[in-house]
């Protein structure tokens, strides 16, 4: 319920009105359930009546006990009672919870009695009859409801009881409105349990169809956070014939939203959408586990089926740009090596002879800073490459702001040409295949608003043909992938924005591109625009459109892994382009080929540039062909060159003892590393060990365990971990899942949550916390978190009734 809530909160600030006005306003206020009198003492009783205001014409709630008789009889003790000391109130409903415990002939035993003793005045003429059924019988509530009918009509004096039956699901309260032996009069609506907020008021609107003069409650879970009882109280306003809300009104008494809204904006008519400053951040992760992926459409790429990958759940909350450094440490520590992570990016790695290696991102000890910083400067890269007999495309390098020379220069060589910037990578500045001057000059323009607007540029000769990365770890090519520039396919019915969409959360089953989106933005709308389309044109049928010009997946490019049809001579040259560059051990090369199957002399070829750190993810998650587990041999070059110890083999389960420093104690570090080691599958445990410091000992599957190494880096938003060393120990975990030891002391830091809508516990049951509202932190919107060490229904419930009574 919070990712709808969020939206919904999102829209009613866009259209400037309020939470409520957007789902659209019936009522201005709603009344509370009645308040619960707990009080089985006589004194007790007259007491509280004695303090009630006079002229209080309220309803009363009652909860029930054990036993049933003892139940009627405080029932009929009650309402004598206030008979007696506030006759004003004694036409007024009383309502029973009798906490969903009896079988239908038991409840329908209670009706009669009941509505007997209304009609000798024993108790008021409207009674109602809350959680009177126990869950199996309870789509018979209607059929109840119309016991308590055919009473009314037939005993004198007994004008009405009133069936509210608990909270349900979609299921089950369809079947009791959908009941075909009577109609209910009052039905209990609690949005977490039924779905959410829209699919709240659907089943409103539906009740009133079927009880035009029906009532409804609005419902929540025992501690609902103040988003929710805000939330409810305006939908609360919003739902047909909605009378009774189980939220206090103390959280709109004491709303204050930020330091900054006006006391106009605080009013519930003039504020937007809920008020709140919500922590929208919160809910990405669970937006993500609720999203559906759609398959990659089968004429993507003709002939090829995409992969899918079985670790795209453990990686995905690293992000894309730390799994380089992942899958390095994923291999080494597969390899028994151990591992000393930092951050995201960096790690060192080393052997049970303390030899030590550092890594950061795909930087590795077997080549040079020096290396690199020639890499990455592409016209020195073209004068080593042209030098060692590698074919490169014709071009220069100009200074930022020289347009018009670079336009001359482009008219010399002729076009079409490619603009990019001198330094630079993920393809950030880059337009290929420019055509003409007046598009040129568009390019450039586009250029100047980028990062290296005012840093020098590259024009120079586009080379037609596909671009391929090419991955060379010392002399052996060891990966080939075509990138494919961003595309989408027609459907005949879908807009472009709508097959973009498509395409992206069909890129989320890929562990490495899942992030790596395509973007709407200046050079997609040019792109599409000298194709003669928009964002919401609709594509022909099976017509392939491409979004941009540049092939780089960062952008929302494709991958397709073809070293095993790679020609030998395009090897050669890659081997060689690299050696070019004194001090590279491994490196990506960046060949244009107009058939990567036929020999380089038979071909218009030519490398555009060389990446010192080519991404290694590249060829090991590629969307099409062979994944290559490059960063294995990666690690093993380095295992050969420094002499480290390492296993024969590469093991496919692991033993880890995570030792993690930094700020990890006191904000709920360890429930989030449970949580997630479980999810993960892992066995193991958790605990605190000083006051900077906690260990875990971590066992699964390799891909599992390793990803919880380099995820524990991160630990929630409030966590500040520092370092995390990860060493191989023979000691087992003694039980089959994760736990997490002295859990008291690993505070949640104050994070909000509320149980979840599977629980089955009592309705109405208000907050035992004050509400506090003069924070200006986001709001939590989880409505779905654990609730850890989660009581039985009825444990739950007593625990509850037991806590108010002291009250």
């Amino acid at each position: 319920m919070g990712i709808e809530t969020a939206l919904l909160d999102l829209a009613a600030k866009a259209k400037g009105v309020t939470f409520v006005d957007l789902l659209g306003r019936r009522r201005l206020v709603t009344a509370p359930v009645p308040p619960v009198m707990r009080h089985r003492d006589p004194s007790k009783i007259d007491e509280y009546f004695q303090k009630r205001v006079r002229g209080a014409k309220t309803p009363l709630r009652l909860v029930g006990g054990e036993d049933i008789t003892e139940d009627l009889e405080h029932f009929q003790l009650v309402a004598t009672a206030r008979r007696a000391i506030r006759p004003s109130a004694a036409a007024q409903p009383i309502w029973f919870n009798f906490r969903g415990k009896l079988a239908f002939d038991s409840a329908r035993h209670i009706v009669e009695e009941v509505a007997h003793l209304a009609a000798g005045g024993k108790l008021p003429s409207q009674i109602v009859l809350q959680n009177l059924l126990a869950r199996h019988d309870l789509e018979r509530s209607a059929e109840l409801q119309s016991v308590a009918d055919s009473l009314a009509q037939r005993v004198a004096g007994s004008s009405g009881v009133t069936i509210l039956p608990r909270s349900a699901g979609p299921s089950d309260t369809a079947d009791m409105l959908g009941s075909e032996e009577g109609t209910l009069r009052m039905l209990n609506i609690r949005p977490a349990e039924l779905g959410g907020i829209l699919r709240s008021i659907e089943i409103a609107e539906n009740f009133k169809k079927i009880s035009p003069e029906g009532q409804i409650v609005v419902s929540q879970f025992p501690g609902a956070s103040r988003v929710t009882q805000m939330v409810h109280r305006d939908l609360a306003k919003a739902l047909p014939n909605a009378r009774f809300v189980g939220a206090s009104a103390e959280v709109e008494r004491k709303f204050r939203g930020t330091r900054r809204l006006s006391r106009l904006r605080r009013s519930p008519l003039l504020r937007q959408g809920t008020g709140l400053a919500l922590d929208y951040q919160a809910l990405v992760s669970q937006a993500r586990g609720r999203i559906l992926h759609p398959s990659i459409p089968s004429d993507a790429t003709p002939g090829l089926e995409p992969n899918t990958y079985d670790d795209v759940d453990y990686i995905s909350p690293i992000g894309a740009y730390a799994v380089h450094g992942h899958i390095v440490e994923r291999e080494a520590l597969a390899r028994g090596l151990n591992s000393w992570r930092f951050t995201k990016s960096s790690i060192m790695v080393s052997d049970t002879a303390g030899v030590q290696l550092p890594f950061r991102t795909t930087r590795w000890p077997l080549s040079g800073v020096v290396a690199s910083s020639v890499a990455k400067h592409k016209e020195s890269t073209r004068i080593l490459l042209r030098r060692a007999g590698c074919p490169v495309p014709e071009g220069r390098t100009f200074h930022g702001g020289d347009h018009e020379i670079s336009l001359s220069y482009a008219r010399r060589i002729g076009y079409p040409v490619v603009l990019k910037p001198a330094e630079g990578s993920m393809g950030v500045g880059v337009t290929a295949n420019i055509g003409s001057d007046s598009e040129l000059t568009e390019a450039l323009r586009m250029f100047s608003r980028t990062a290296h607007g005012n840093d020098e540029f590259i024009v120079e000769k586009h080379i037609n043909g596909g671009d391929y990365r090419i991955m060379v770890i010392g002399d052996e090519v060891a990966a080939a992938v075509q990138r494919i520039p961003a595309n989408v396919v027609g459907d005949g019915v879908q807009t472009v924005g709508q097959l973009m969409i498509e395409k992206n959360v069909a890129r989320r089953q890929n562990s490495h591109l899942g992030p790596l989106k395509i973007k709407w933005d200046a050079s997609v709308a040019y792109q599409l625009g000298k194709q003669g389309y928009t964002i919401d044109s609709v594509i022909p049928a099976g017509q392939r459109i491409y979004l941009l010009s540049t092939n780089n997946l960062t952008q929302g490019g494709e991958s397709v892994e073809i070293l095993d049809e790679l020609h030998p001579s395009i090897k050669e040259a890659s081997v060689r382009a690299v050696k070019a560059v004194p001090g590279m051990g491994y490196c990506g090369v960046d060949f244009l080929l107009e058939d990567h199957t036929k020999p380089l002399d038979e071909q218009d070829g030519a490398i555009c540039e060389i990446n010192a750190m080519a991404a290694l993810p590249v060829a090991e998650y590629p969307v099409y062909g062979t994944p290559r587990r490059l960063s294995e041999q990666f690690i093993l070059r380095c295992v050969e060159a420094f002499g480290l110890e390492s296993w024969p083999e590469r093991a496919e389960t692991l033993n880890l003892r995570l030792t993690i420093h930094g700020g990890v104690t006191g904000v709920g570090y360890g429930k989030w590393f449970t949580r997630r080691a479980s999810k993960s599958g892992l066995s193991g445990w958790f605990r605190n060990t000083g006051e900077r410091q906690a260990e875990a000992l971590v066992s699964g599957p390799t891909a599992a365990a390793t990803a919880m190494a380099t995820v524990a880096i991160l630990g929630p938003p409030k966590a500040a971990p520092e370092s995390v060393k990860s060493v191989h120990t023979s000691e087992l975990p003694e039980l089959d899942e994760f736990v997490l030891f002295d859990e008291d002391s690993d505070d949640r830091g104050g994070v909000a949550f509320e149980p979840g809508a599977n629980t089955d516990l009592s309705d109405f049951e208000e907050s035992d916390s004050s509400v506090e509202e003069t924070s200006t932190e986001p709001e939590q919107l989880s409505d779905l978190q654990e609730i850890d060490d989660l009581l039985s229904p009825e444990e739950l419930e007593d625990r509850l009734e037991e806590q108010n009574d002291g009250k």
